[in-house]
């Protein structure tokens, strides 16, 4: 019955595409029989935990230690929970996992450190959270159950189609009209101004949607803050972007026989014109650079030269990136799904350094990073995650570098110094 237990995880496709995070129809599987079996929840996570490990920990000169490991912890808990699994030939299931986990190991010459330490304090992922800045300055903090806000002239509205209350209409409850405590009858507690410009600003550890008054979508990283007016007109239709948002871009017509109305986004250091496009620009002020990247349509990314006094003016085509820093602009071809990674809920470090990692873990766990002997160990990092792991977990996969890790409330401190013999 062990072996038979330690098939059933390790052949079965489907709960390895969820603890990786591959596949989102496997995902959606094990988030629905999780809800089905709530009894099997903790069971289950505990099992999801020490595979992200072994990927996290494996080198091909220890697998087969990890793999007595995961047996052990399987025989654990294989009474009751894998009679509802399903089973796949187990040789493509050994190597779908061995794939998957040395994709996985950081592009270093170090073998697991053993003497690597992590104190847990436990800090959970990022989540839908965001305030919404209204023209006369009031603040609304909007429900973290929704994903997000649909904006149609002076009426906002969540994407179930629920209102908000206190925007651009009779908001129900206590203290505003059609409530019993309300101070006057058919008082509006706000009155969008048209034209005004509106604030959705995402906190550390937040993120959300908004569809902007022409239909134009646009997804909200943490630490996020887009100005945009509650209705478009005139020739053009422009937004403001501090952060790190993926826009899907209306085709805006005005008639068959009207030129399309273009799209400007404006951040601290750039400029860029869009038709209709679906693009990704991050722009967050503690980064030197500031990085378009284009998934489909076409944009023109505009920068000023200080020192010459002109500007750098790039027509992206798909798949490229114009990354801006100081008074340059360069080109390159990149892997969207890479760039785009966290709009669909994961971690891309390939490619990316500790100092890159950890700012992206900062804004996502709302932690502050500090580096005890304030120099940043040089390593680069493969592989991807889950944005819905906690903290623990990331860097419980994390710890396979020489970087010991210590966490005192939300603070995160990195101590790369040798260890003494």
């Amino acid at each position: 019955m062990a072996d038979k237990a330690l098939k059933d995880l390790l052949t079965d496709e489907r709960f390895l595409n969820y603890c990786f995070n591959r596949n989102s129809e496997d995902k959606q599987y094990w988030e629905n029989w999780l809800s089905s079996h709530p009894e099997h929840r903790e069971e289950v996570e505990a099992l999801r935990h020490t595979v992200l490990l072994l990927a996290g920990q494996t080198r091909e000169r220890v697998i087969s230690r990890h793999y007595v490991q995961l047996q052990q912890t399987i025989n654990t808990r294989r009474k009751t929970l894998f009679q509802k699994l399903i089973i796949s030939p187990w040789a493509y299931a050994a190597l779908f996992l061995l794939a998957t986990a040395t994709a996985l190991y950081f592009n270093t010459s170090l073998f697991v450190n053993r003497k690597s330490t992590i104190v847990i304090h436990e800090i959970l992922p990022g989540h839908n959270q965001a305030t919404l800045t209204l023209a006369d300055g009031r603040k609304v903090a909007l429900d973290s159950g929704q994903s997000g806000i649909i904006v149609q002239d002076e009426d906002i509205k969540y994407n179930n189609g629920r209102k908000i209350e206190g925007v651009g209409h009779k908001a129900e409850g206590p203290g505003v009209p059609g409530s019993k405590t309300s101070p006057k009858s058919g008082e509006m507690l706000n009155q969008v101004q048209h034209d005004a410009l509106l604030q959705l600003s995402t906190p550390k550890g937040g993120q959300y949607q908004i569809m902007l008054p022409d239909g134009t979508k646009v997804w909200l990283n943490a630490a996020t803050t887009l100005k945009y007016p509650n209705r478009f007109s005139g020739n053009t239709r422009e937004v403001f972007l501090e952060g790190e948002a993926l826009f899907e871009v209306n085709n805006k017509t005005a008639g068959d026989r009207v030129p399309r109305v273009p799209f400007i986004v404006k951040t601290p250091k750039q400029e860029v014109l869009v038709l209709a496009t679906s693009f990704n620009l991050s722009a967050y002020s503690n980064e030197t650079s500031e990085k378009t990247t284009l998934v489909e349509g076409k944009v023109q990314v505009r920068s000023e030269n200080l020192k010459r006094k002109t500007y750098n003016i790039q027509l992206l085509k798909s798949k490229q990136q114009a990354v801006v820093t100081g008074d340059s602009m360069t080109v390159s071809t990149v892997d969207i799904n890479r760039e785009t990674a966290w709009k669909n809920g994961t971690f891309d470090f390939t490619g990316k350094n500790l100092e890159q990692v950890m700012k992206e873990l900062s804004r996502w766990y709302n932690i502050e990073v500090v580096y005890k002997n304030q120099q940043i160990p040089s390593m680069t990092f493969v592989g991807t995650m889950s944005r819905n792991n906690n903290l623990s977990q990331v860097l419980e996969i994390l710890k396979t570098t020489k970087v010991k890790f210590n966490v005192e409330g939300r603070k995160l401190i990195i101590n790369n110094q040798p260890e003494k013999k």
